[in-house]
């Protein structure tokens, strides 16, 4: 099946197009890795990658590789390019712990490289046919995410016009492959194009699903805006505090690991997580933990989280998926420059203004970006999903898209 995506003529030509943006070949021909690996078993050394260079991400509360480290991940990549069975591992440290410079610049040379090895592991996997191993060798990643930055390069490939449609190309090819898989019948006439593909939609087949949800539509949409008020004024008594910004020292009490992000520029205070609070946050912010507290949506939610989130100037989230069966809730506390910070769900775009809630599945693919030149802070909920018959969050089911979009 892998050779029924146009490896050959597509394959050829995105590979002469992204040469000329950083050469396959190097002078060390077979640069050493900092950890072992396997000869045979891709996953395994996925593993590994992720293990060695997540440590070094999260040093000293960093968040970024530094440039030795960045250094070590382009000789994985090295690697893969030549020992395919490194080709999994390689995509996922390039595009989990080196897509950003410790300055925030986007190593744009990186998020090709990963396309190109998320898509290159495929070879040495049992991903051709919709086996029993399917999903053990992680084979809905390595599609998900090969078709995802291709499509990605696309759209945001400015400068040459040929090179955006290869890489446009190279998405649509894989995802026509993915979406014919058997597992994937019952959903694949709602996936219209790559920026489709939803794990919820995967979870509740059969069910409404889109991006974004009508806020007013979603009883915890109406209840965010509606308190609005309390949760801005606890929030800037944080703030502005005599002690001093204890919103600061609250993230630093309690540091979050985020990889998605602009180094620094994504800075979440937690205020409850999988149903641990965070106690010290709810004895400076009582009113917002006990209206917390009182949804079901999200107490009685296994998958449960509540943050703050101070967006920096400049920051950017890069494409990714979220896990189902969840919701996701965006409440604009602060925003002093409305328009300036949104995001992308699929191929929808939502600007953030003040006291706003929008309410979205972010398990379709979907980013951040901040363009203006202050801070500005959104509650973020993940909730449960309305068809989520596992947990009682109190919500009905929408058998129709008018009833819940």
């Amino acid at each position: 099946m892998a050779r029924g995506t146009g490896a050959g003529w597509f394959g050829m030509r995105l590979l002469l197009l992204c040469s000329l943006l950083r050469p396959f070949a190097a002078v060390d021909s077979h640069p050493a890795l900092p950890f072992k690996y396997s000869p045979e078993i891709d996953v395994v050394n996925q593993g590994e990658a992720v293990k060695y260079f997540e440590e070094k991400f999260y040093e000293k509360n960093r968040g970024a590789l530094t440039e030795e480290e960045l250094v070590k991940a382009d000789n994985l990549r090295l690697r893969a390019l030549q020992e395919p069975v490194l080709a999994l591992a390689a995509a996922q440290v390039l595009y989990m712990f080196a897509w950003f410079r410790p300055t925030g610049e986007i190593i744009r040379e990186n998020a090709v490289a990963a396309a190109q090895l998320f898509e290159r592991s495929l070879d040495v996997s049992p991903c051709h046919e919709d086996g029993p191993d399917f999903m053990e060798f992680s084979c809905d990643i390595r599609y998900m995410h090969a078709i995802l930055l291709y499509k990605w390069l696309g759209e945001t490939e400015q400068r040459d016009l040929q090179l955006s449609n290869a890489f446009a190309d190279r998405a649509d090819a894989l995802f026509r492959v993915f979406r014919e898989f058997p597992r994937y019948a019952e959903v694949r006439q709602d996936w219209k194009s790559p920026w489709h593909i939803s794990l919820n939609a995967m979870r509740f087949p059969g069910i409404p699903s889109r991006p974004v949800w009508e806020t007013h539509k979603v009883g915890i949409g109406r209840w965010l805006e509606d308190h609005h008020h309390i949760f801005k004024a606890e929030l800037e008594a944080l703030i502005h505090s005599p002690q001093g910004d204890l919103y600061t020292q609250l993230v630093r009490a309690d540091p979050s690991r985020e990889h998605l992000a602009t180094p620094g520029g994504w800075e979440s205070v937690r205020i409850v997580r999988y149903h641990h609070w965070y106690e010290l946050f709810c004895e400076l912010a009582p009113q917002t933990c006990e209206l917390l507290a009182s949804r079901p949506e999200i107490s009685k939610c296994g998958f449960m989280n509540v943050n703050y989130v101070r967006l920096q100037p400049g920051t950017h989230l890069k494409p990714h998926y979220g896990n189902g069966p969840r919701l996701t809730a965006h409440l604009s506390l602060l925003v002093p420059e409305p328009l300036r910070a949104g995001l992308s769900v699929a191929d929808e775009r939502l600007l953030w203004s003040e006291g706003q809630a929008y309410i979205f599945d972010d398990t379709y693919p979907h980013s951040v970006s901040h363009w203006g030149r202050l801070p500005r802070y959104v509650m973020l909920v993940w909730f449960c999903h309305p068809c989520d018959d596992t947990n009682q969050h109190g919500q009905a089911c929408p058998a129709t898209v008018e009833d819940g979009f």
